[in-house]
């Protein structure tokens, strides 16, 4: 069951989301849900027959794009911001037993390298509104981690606190509650930058320039393993050519080749590490 943490706000996990959008519920109106997918299909995926119907009211991308069946959208500038302008941002969508639920999905999944700061805004003017209106729950898959770094985020806005006093004021509400270790290092950041997602701010941009050199360095191995692939295959196929009756039947040729390659690439690597770093 949800875990009220303050009036009109509730964490809880997924089992407790699907239960108040199949059947409805006499406190919650909103829902924030975090999860991988913005999708209202995870919640189907997760469990079989599960069928929640639902009527999109907007969805919004990093880059401002979006559809939207009502006039609310509020400008997004991604260009300062770690995600891809083509990421989405969020969607908004009437959900549940008779679409009497509003609820928004954000694409976030729980590692410590995700970007939680540029969903922060969002996520939280979102609580303070569905709080106005009526009762929230947030929650993500398991209630621990992600839900838990959001509702500490906004506590943090709303009444000031540090990070280490706003999770262990959550956690006098819900006990097991526990970010990961990178939600940590940002929700820091976020009490450095006072409250708030400044992109302009020098701690901002060092995360960001670290965000992105992690996707550079996973952009880089890949294109490495794809030209050292070609590279490889160029070999062989001149070496089978040449001699394909020897190479196929002789092991100790086949095993000089392949440490030889093994060889080649070790050393190109390092040559490319050096470059570049």
């Amino acid at each position: 069951m949800p875990y009220l943490v303050r009036e009109n706000l509730f964490i809880g996990n997924i089992s407790d989301a699907a239960e108040i959008l199949q059947n409805g519920s006499a406190e919650i109106t909103h829902i924030l849900s975090v999860l991988s997918s913005a999708s209202i299909s995870f919640f189907s995926e997760w469990r079989a027959g599960l069928s929640i119907p639902t009527k999109e009211i907007r969805r919004v991308f990093v880059g401002g794009s979006g559809s939207s069946s009502e006039s609310e959208d509020k400008p997004v500038n991604g260009s300062k911001s770690c995600l891809s302008p083509e990421k989405i941002l969020y969607s908004l969508e009437y959900a549940g037993k008779d679409l009497k639920l509003v609820r928004m999905a954000v694409p976030l999944r729980d590692m410590e390298s995700e970007d939680l700061l540029d969903y922060l805004d969002v996520c939280l003017d979102f609580i303070e509104k569905s709080r106005k209106e009526g009762s929230v729950l947030v929650h993500c898959f398991a209630g621990v981690s992600r839900s838990a770094s959001i509702i500490t985020a906004y506590l943090m806005r709303t009444e000031r606190l540090s990070q280490e006093d706003a999770l262990e004021s959550l956690r006098q509400s819900c006990e097991f509650v526990c970010p990961n270790d990178g939600f940590l290092e940002q929700l820091k950041m976020y009490e450095d930058m006072g409250f708030k997602v400044d992109h302009a701010n020098p701690i901002y941009k060092r995360f960001r320039l670290k965000v992105l050199g992690i996707l550079y360095i996973y952009m880089y191995i890949f294109s490495f393993d794809l030209f050292f692939f070609f590279v490889t295959s160029s070999i062989l196929e001149v070496l089978m050519n040449l001699q394909m009756d020897q190479f196929m039947n002789d092991s100790g040729l086949a095993c000089n080749v392949f440490i030889f390659l093994c060889v080649l690439k070790i050393l190109v690597l390092s040559l490319f590490v050096h470059v570049v770093f």
